[in-house]
């Protein structure tokens, strides 16, 4: 990939300015499972009314999110399957692996198993002339 244009490095400002929302973080991380009624959304934030409609409306417009009237209520879900991996790759940083990934560690050779034990540092006072 080449470098980005000044544009380009705009939109994707104003795209990650929308993510850096935590009600709309907490609301997407909520639409993954599928779409949802507002009122459910509601109850599942604790977000107000009002404070969601707001939040909800800033990734409509954003075309990340879409609404459909079914009765009485409105759904929300992702607009597309493009959006829906976007916003699982993003709430995807925060997920911690299973089980460590190895390490590789210096001067060890693959299959060798070596204990080890932990190194410490001696912090004292300036001047502190105890034996280490």
């Amino acid at each position: 990939m080449s470098g980005l244009t000044p544009d380009e490095v705009l939109r994707l400002a104003e795209r990650l300015k929308l993510f850096a929302q935590p009600q709309r973080l907490l609301i997407l991380s909520l639409l993954l499972d599928g779409p949802r009624a507002v009122s459910v959304l509601e109850g599942e934030t604790g977000i107000g009314q009002p404070v969601l409609s707001q939040q909800l409306g800033a990734l409509r417009r954003a075309g990340i999110i879409r609404s459909e009237r079914k009765s009485r209520s409105i759904f929300y879900s992702f607009s597309d399957d493009v959006e829906a991996g976007r916003a699982r790759m993003l709430l995807g940083l925060l997920d911690a692996p299973r089980a460590p990934a190895p390490v590789a560690q210096p001067g060890r050779v693959r299959g060798e198993r070596q204990e080890a034990g932990a190194v410490f540092a001696r912090v004292g006072v300036p001047g502190d002339r105890r034996p280490v």
